[in-house]
């Protein structure tokens, strides 16, 4: 009887698969450790497709370092696989996990008690991978993507007001035109501080929320006529393109948002569940739905009970690293060729030896 097998897998930084989603170049298939080994991991986020039958199956995965020491274990959970003819994939988060060995670990994946594969999961401590960055690149790519974003603002009862609203980004500030005759966000001339979250038109989710410095550029400042002219062909809609600015001036206030990245403040996307997305959390995890990154980096094909021990594929390594990839990169797409490599090679001798 047919079995399920694992296709592709994949365990990074959950602020890097989110950002990924957003630029793919972003991706970088590293689980990191922001202070000296040992240390606590940043949220890992664990990404599985699995093809096979159509039924429901008990699924866990063990992550283990160079020693084989078991650094986390999800608890066992029901998956269900619409058949053969699909792939299924499965997204969940690993948070709290204690990483004491820089070195290669590894992640296996089980179904119905059944070992299906590994992948290597690979270790940066000491900042490395640099989070405030990755917010930041992500934070840009959806606002350069995207129409409109959504402002909670401060009210003077204690409440936050939020609010979709257009904009215009213009080096890494985001301008608001807000008053009566336009979209009227209200207190937010008054705010010190409010909130921005911006959403990937992609990927349909929130994959940035950052705080923001407000500032009032009033219509006497140079800056004032610059904005608004960028701001017109922002405007949806407009029905007045001529006496807009009139209007604005008159009516409305123009507010200078500055947002302020901090590594805690990249906001974990959302993301549309998936059939068949993981249900129940792992130990230490919680399990989430989400969009899958380009199948890159650490994945690891295998199926039809053909297992292969990874190793570098050299030519591809010294390929990557030509090309500018970083080294842990280039060592895990290495690593998947050869896998697929070798499979094949397999599957080809195994043909043969039943013609």
């Amino acid at each position: 009887m047919p079995r399920a097998d694992l296709h592709y897998a994949l365990a990074l930084d959950s602020e890097i698969y989110d950002a990924s989603r957003v630029d793919p170049s972003l991706m970088d298939p590293v689980v990191r450790v922001e202070e000296a080994l040992p240390g606590v991991a940043r949220p890992i986020k664990v990404v599985r497709d699995y093809q096979g039958p159509q039924g429901i199956y008990i699924e866990y995965f063990v992550l283990r370092d160079r020693k084989g020491r078991e650094r986390a274990r999800s608890a066992p959970r029901r998956v269900e696989l619409r058949g053969e003819m699909f792939e299924d994939r499965f997204v969940s988060t690993l948070r709290d996990v204690v990483i004491e060995d820089p070195d290669e670990h590894t992640l296996t994946f089980f179904l119905d008690g059944r070992e299906l594969g590994s992948i290597p999961v690979f270790i940066e401590s000491g900042l490395g991978g640099d989070a405030r960055l990755a917010a930041e690149e992500t934070f840009k790519k959806a606002l350069k993507k995207g129409t409109i974003l959504w402002l909670a603002v401060p009210q003077p009862d204690g409440a936050h007001h939020e609010q979709p609203v257009w904009f215009v980004y213009s080096d890494g500030k985001v301008y608001v035109v807000s008053g009566p005759t336009e979209q009227d966000v209200p207190h937010l001339a008054d705010a010190a501080e409010v909130e921005i979250t911006a959403r990937s038109k992609d990927v349909r989710s929130r994959v940035s929320r950052l705080p923001a410095e407000v500032r009032v550029i009033p219509p006497e400042d140079p800056e004032y006529g610059t904005i608004i002219e960028m701001a017109l062909p922002k405007r949806l809609n407009l029905t007045d393109p001529n006496e807009a600015p009139k209007r604005w001036r008159a009516n409305c206030v123009l507010v200078e948002l500055t947002p302020r990245f901090r590594d805690e403040e990249a906001a974990p996307a959302a993301g549309v569940p998936q059939r068949g997305s993981a249900a129940g959390a792992p130990t230490g995890a919680a399990a989430a739905g989400g969009a899958a990154p380009p199948a890159t980096a650490a994945a690891a094909a295998v199926g039809e009970d053909i297992h292969v021990e990874a190793e570098v594929d050299q030519e591809v390594f010294d390929r990557l690293i030509a090309e500018g990839k970083p080294e842990r990169v280039a060592r895990a797409k290495a690593k998947a060729a050869f896998v697929r490599k070798e499979k094949q090679r397999i599957r080809a001798e195994r043909e043969s030896a039943s013609a």
